[in-house]
C-alpha cells in the first residue's frame, strides 16, 4: 500500500503545474476578447482595437492576433498598405466602414502589419491553422482593395491566397466566404476546372450566396456546362437584392442563353 502510494504520488509531481497568474491571464485575455466582439457588434470599432492591443501589445497571442486581424481587414476607415490603420466607433445611422474609407477622410493611427504579424505567429505555432485561414483572408483582402503587396503582383496574390486557404480548410478552418475566395482565385487564374468544388462547397455552406451562384456559372459556362450555368443564373438573379447585381445577373444568363441556341 505505501508502495502504491509512493507511485500515484510521485506521478502526481509529473502533471505540469499551472500556475494562479497564468490562469488569472488566460482569463483576463478571454474576457477581453468577447468584450471586443460585443464592440465590434455595436460598432465601436475603435474601442475594440484599443481593447485588443491594451490586452497583447506585443502581438504574441494568436487568439488575439486572428481578432486583431478580423477587424483590421473588415473594418477599417482608412489604412496604408495594411500595416497602419484607421478605425472609427459608428452609430447606428453612420456610413458603413468602407464606404468610409471610400471618402479618404481618415488619417491612420494604428500599427498592425497584418502579413508580418500572421507569419511571425505561423511560424512559432505551425499547428493553428486559424493563422492560415487568416493569410488567406489578407491575400484575397490585398487583391479586392489593391491596396498592398503592389511588388507581388495579381497572380501571385491568387496563388497565396490558394495556398493558405488549401492549407486551412485541410485542417476544418473554412466557411462559405472562404471556399468562395478560394474558388475565385481558381477562377481569375483561368483555372475553372479547379474552381468547381470551392465554390460549389460555398453553396453548400450558404446556399443563398447570391455572388456565388454567379461566379459558379460564369465557370460553367466557360466550360460549355450551360444547362448548369443557366441554372445558377437565373438563382443569382433571384436572390441578389439590389438592381445593379442583379441586372449583373440577367446579362450572364442572356449571354448563356445565347449560347445555347
Amino acid at each position: 500500500m505505501v508502495r502504491l502510494f509512493l507511485l500515484l504520488f510521485g506521478s502526481l509531481l509529473l502533471l505540469p503545474h499551472v500556475a494562479p497568474a497564468q490562469t488569472a491571464t488566460a482569463a483576463a485575455t478571454a474576457t477581453a476578447l468577447r468584450r471586443a466582439r460585443q464592440l465590434v457588434l455595436e460598432r465601436r470599432y475603435e474601442s475594440a482595437w484599443q481593447l485588443l492591443a491594451l490586452t497583447d501589445p506585443t502581438n504574441a497571442d494568436p487568439a488575439v492576433v486572428l481578432q486583431k486581424a478580423d477587424l483590421a481587414l473588415n473594418y477599417y476607415t482608412a489604412t496604408d498598405e495594411l500595416r497602419r490603420f484607421a478605425f472609427r466607433n459608428l452609430k447606428l445611422l453612420d456610413l458603413s466602414p468602407d464606404s468610409l474609407r471610400q471618402l479618404g477622410q481618415d488619417s491612420v493611427r494604428y500599427a498592425f502589419a497584418v502579413r508580418l504579424v500572421l507569419e511571425r505567429l505561423q511560424g512559432r505555432f505551425p499547428d493553428n491553422y486559424k493563422l492560415s485561414r487568416a493569410l488567406g483572408d489578407y491575400y484575397f483582402t490585398v487583391q479586392q482593395c489593391d491596396c498592398a503587396e503592389a511588388e507581388l503582383g495579381e497572380d501571385e496574390v491568387f496563388r497565396r491566397t490558394i495556398a493558405q486557404y488549401q492549407q486551412a480548410h485541410a485542417h476544418g478552418q473554412g466557411d462559405y466566404l472562404s471556399y468562395f475566395a478560394l474558388g475565385y482565385a481558381y477562377q481569375r487564374l483561368g483555372r475553372f476546372q479547379e474552381s468547381l468544388a470551392p465554390f460549389e462547397r460555398a453553396l453548400q455552406l450558404r446556399p443563398t450566396y447570391a455572388t456565388a451562384h454567379l461566379n459558379l456559372a460564369f465557370v460553367l459556362l466557360e466550360l460549355k456546362e450551360f444547362e448548369k450555368a443557366r441554372e445558377h443564373a437565373r438563382r443569382a438573379v433571384e436572390l441578389f437584392p439590389d438592381a445593379q447585381h442583379r441586372e449583373d445577373a440577367g446579362f450572364l444568363l442572356s449571354q448563356i442563353e445565347e449560347r445555347m441556341k
